[in-house]
């Protein structure tokens, strides 16, 4: 008996000290001898909870160092069948640390493991809601209710309500209300909760998107005269109906805003919820609007030519403009088109419209030719009208395949913009339809009084880069480059650069080079084809 004692106890020795000598050779090893800051930052490039848990059982010193490092485990993912005992081991190894929490319960009611979490409230500072519905939203807010003093990010994704055949759960107001400090918003509904359930005066960032059947306009404009501190704002919003419940003169202006993007997509009568707001000292504006008409037409106030649009225009644009871009494109099932304005100081404003096409229409043959004419129109009026055009040195048109039937309203349009402006450092006419810029120049034109040589301004550089001709007609409209190069010459005011991008004949270029400085060829298109005009 004293034997296997001693037997025993000589074991245990051994076995300690064969550790120490493993632990001290351990850490002699490169890796290991990193400082303890840089080691922790190892288990931080792993996305999964599983690796990160892994790379404990590496070594004893790897163990106690990542177990200690309170950091790693303070992201939480919570999916209603997460491991009671896991949840709470990762609790007590986060300890005081700010909580990073993702809940996804995509077809289960709250469950019970968001209890675990409720104590430690105070400590969360990203919540992301994924795939909820609309009573879990408000079963979370409750369960987390009281201050949330480090609460920073909140991202909600809502799929209405749980049971489609049920009325969808009202949730009480507000919602999270104890994040008073909150800076970032996202909410992506399809329904239930507005955005009337939330109360954040210290946000700072919104991205907001909702799919509904109606939208108020009214619990927007609270909401956002509620968050004086905004400086970035993204929406996007798709609606049968849109409640009118704001008289036209009410405008909430958010001061700090440097960054609105507004999207709406609605399938009912037009509002412009743009006219609404106002971002004064924005720097970077898009507003766009997507639109379905039965007819075979195109409204008036369809596109940015109402009084609402270039009122906007002018708000956002208050300085210099020297660049403007017109792009049109054909989706075949939507026709988009956009003006953007470009300030010296960096403003940007971009006005989008896509159209689509019902698919009656399609079947009918009604397609993007038809109905760009009017569109063209409209976007060269809102150009036009604008009351700094004449400081714009660069204009840049991109796209536009006409019908042979429609160019005169087109013809027009061009020669009342080229009339409203000064001179041009760049003009440059990417993938267009040459008709309507080159009449004047055709032997016989076909509008003569819609656009005269004098309608050109003086215009130092000319691009053109594959161009919408028929192949039929090249040589006539070779002749009327030509054409313009000289008339523009024996005004004073010549071409200094021409360039083609696309499959120019020397004879063209030949003849160019006597009335233009430079000519220059190229056979691909330019690596960005919106760098002159951009």
């Amino acid at each position: 008996m004293f034997f296997f004692s001693q037997f025993s106890q000589l074991s245990e020795d051994i076995l300690t000290a064969s550790t120490i000598i493993h632990e001290r050779r351990n850490s002699l090893a490169p890796i290991n001898r990193l400082p303890l800051d840089v080691l922790c930052l190892i288990p931080t490039h792993l996305a999964s909870p599983s690796d990160r848990l892994q790379v404990t059982f590496v070594c004893r010193h790897w163990r106690r160092t990542f177990l200690q490092y309170a950091v790693l485990w303070s992201k939480l993912y919570l999916t209603g069948v997460t491991d009671q005992l896991h949840m709470k081991t990762l609790l007590e190894r986060a300890k005081g640390s700010p909580l990073d929490i993702t809940a996804d319960y995509y077809m289960t009611p709250i469950p019970d493991d968001v209890t675990l979490v409720s104590p430690f409230a105070r400590q969360i500072r990203s919540l992301d809601l994924k795939h909820t519905f609309s009573a879990n939203i408000q079963g979370l807010s409750t369960a987390i209710s009281g201050p949330l003093p480090l609460l920073h990010t909140l991202k909600i994704g809502s799929r209405g309500h749980l049971d489609a055949f049920d009325p969808p759960v009202v949730p009480t107001l507000p919602l999270f209300e104890g994040a008073a400090n909150l800076k970032n918003f996202v909410l992506n509904i399809d329904d239930r909760p507005s955005l009337r359930q939330f109360t954040f005066p210290n946000l700072t960032t919104l991205d907001f998107s909702t799919s509904t059947e109606e939208f108020s306009i009214s619990q927007l404009l609270h909401f956002l005269e509620a968050s004086p501190a905004l400086r970035q704002i993204w929406m996007e919003i798709t609606t049968g109906l849109f409640h009118k419940d704001v008289p036209s003169e009410r405008v909430v202006v958010l001061s700090d805003v440097n960054t609105f993007c507004l999207q709406i997509t609605n399938h009912g009568p037009s509002c412009e919820i743009e006219t609404h707001i106002s971002c004064p000292f924005a720097k970077h504006v898009e507003l766009a609007r997507t639109l379905e008409w039965a007819e075979n037409r195109v409204p008036e106030d369809a596109y940015p030519t109402s009084i609402s649009w270039n009122t906007i225009a002018r708000q956002y644009t208050k300085g210099t403009v020297d660049r403007v871009v017109l792009d049109m494109m054909d989706k075949g099932y939507s026709s988009d088109c956009s003006v953007t304005f470009r300030s010296p100081d960096g403003t940007v404003l971009k006005l989008c419209c896509t159209r689509c096409t019902s698919g009656e229409e399609f079947d009918m043959g009604v397609n993007w030719e038809t109905r760009q004419p009017v569109v063209l129109s409209q976007a060269l009026r809102t150009i036009r009208d604008h009351p700094l055009l004449a400081s714009v040195k660069h204009l840049c048109i991109k796209g536009g395949c006409l019908s042979i039937d429609e160019l005169e309203l087109a013809t027009e349009g061009v020669g009342r913009l080229f009339e409203s402006m000064g001179p041009l450092e760049n003009l440059t006419l990417n993938g267009s339809d040459l008709r309507p810029y080159l009449d004047a120049f055709f032997d016989n034109p076909r509008f003569p009084e819609a656009i005269q040589p004098t309608s050109f301004p003086p215009i130092k550089e000319l691009v053109v880069v594959y161009p919408m001709m028929l192949f039929h007609e090249e040589a006539t409209y070779e002749a009327a480059i030509v054409e313009l190069a000289r008339s523009q010459d024996a005004r004073g005011m010549p071409l200094e650069s021409v360039k083609f991008y696309t499959e120019a004949p020397l004879l063209l270029i030949d003849e160019l080079a006597a009335f233009v400085g430079t000519v220059e060829y190229h056979d691909h298109s330019p690596i960005n084809c919106t760098d002159f005009c951009v």
